[in-house]
């Protein structure tokens, strides 16, 4: 198979847009590196990023969707198909939709440093087309960031595209 270097994008959501250099060999990721093209990072990535090849192919990810056969928290589950696992959902949102209404069903997740491209895209598109309610889906980020408001007003936020011009940055 062919070997080739793809550029590409972090997903996270750093404001810097670090650039990707992603190695692929037998058609597969073999190694993530920073690329130069985004001058504001340099050619920099950071080491969690750097690593995402091993968590695509590591040992502890999960390749089949799991259904709970113990009581919650009894970590018992079964390998079940995606199939029957679509089929599981989409026919409980139904029975949910169907006895109390689309707004009973309140899509709640944590998007973590996921950034524009990894978070709120297709799954909101989803649950707005399926009626469900809106949430501001984040655990910390929401109130953390109204108590800083409440505290000192309104914050700046730093343009890192003018760095070059700055005559001084401190971190």
């Amino acid at each position: 198979m062919k070997e080739t270097t793809l550029h590409s994008v972090c997903p996270l959501d750093c404001p810097d847009n670090c650039s990707l250099g992603v190695e692929i060999k037998g058609g597969k990721v073999f190694s993530i590196d920073a690329s130069p093209i985004n001058p504001v990072t340099g050619g920099f990535i950071c080491s969690k990023v750097r690593a995402f090849g091993e968590r695509i192919y590591g040992q502890d990810r999960l390749l089949s969707p799991l259904r709970r056969t113990g009581s919650k928290g009894s970590g018992q589950f079964e390998p079940i198909t995606w199939e029957e696992a679509i089929r599981t959902i989409t026919g409980r949102f139904a029975e949910i939709r169907e006895e109390h209404g689309a707004e009973a069903i309140l899509p709640f997740s944590y998007d973590g440093s996921n950034g524009l491209l990894t978070a709120q895209l297709v799954d909101a598109a989803y649950f707005r087309r399926l009626g469900a309610s809106r949430l501001d889906q984040t655990v910390c980020a929401s109130p953390t960031s109204a108590a800083a408001d409440g505290m000192y007003g309104a914050m700046p936020c730093a343009d890192m595209s003018q760095d070059a011009d700055a005559e001084h940055i401190v971190t």
